[in-house]
């Protein structure tokens, strides 16, 4: 936040909705939300005008993030258009912990043994 005596400058993040029919390049989750970020100038707190839109999903299960193109965004908020897979371009992606597939305990994929059974990791 900004000020210059009765003006300013902000930043703001709307959830503007939610996917259900969402598919996580990283997990398995099937549900996500949109997010729309945007700065605003005010005058005494009342928006005056706004730039910077962009949209953004949020996966819900390994919150990785997404970047979707601004008219997709906007016809997503106006309920004209459904998102995509091919839409979202990867911001952030979290990488999910590897699991030895005999005791279930995380380990590095690195790893040709389970560090905790001893059993050897698949990969």
């Amino acid at each position: 936040m900004f000020f210059i005596g009765i003006f300013g400058i902000e930043s703001k993040e709307k959830a503007i909705g939610s996917l259900q029919n969402f598919t996580c390049k990283s997990c398995t989750s099937n549900n996500a939300k949109i997010i729309k970020h945007y700065n605003y100038f005010h005058f005494f707190f009342i928006p005056i005008f706004k730039w910077g839109e962009e949209y953004i999903v949020l996966c819900d299960e390994c919150n990785s993030i997404y970047s979707i193109p601004k008219e997709k965004g906007k016809a997503f908020e106006l309920g004209k258009e459904e998102i995509s897979y091919w839409d979202l371009k990867p911001l952030q992606i979290k990488e999910l912990p590897f699991a030895c597939p005999t005791c279930g305990k995380e380990t590095e994929s690195s790893f040709d043994f389970c560090p905790y059974c001893g059993n050897p990791l698949n990969k």
